[in-house]
């Protein structure tokens, strides 16, 4: 798993804003993560959410 520093350098953003857009996703409860594991609950909303 990346940390949310390396996802931020890999997308020209923050750190805090993919944790922030992370957690967002997570209360929407199309993804759910912990230290170790991401997962896409919803991939189809996750689509629509950032497309």
């Amino acid at each position: 798993f990346m940390t949310h520093q390396e996802i931020a350098n890999l997308t020209a953003t923050s750190r805090q804003t993919v944790t922030t857009v992370l957690n967002e996703l997570r209360t929407k409860n199309i993804l759910t993560f912990n230290r170790k594991r991401l997962l896409i609950r919803d991939m189809e909303q996750l689509r629509k959410e950032i497309g």
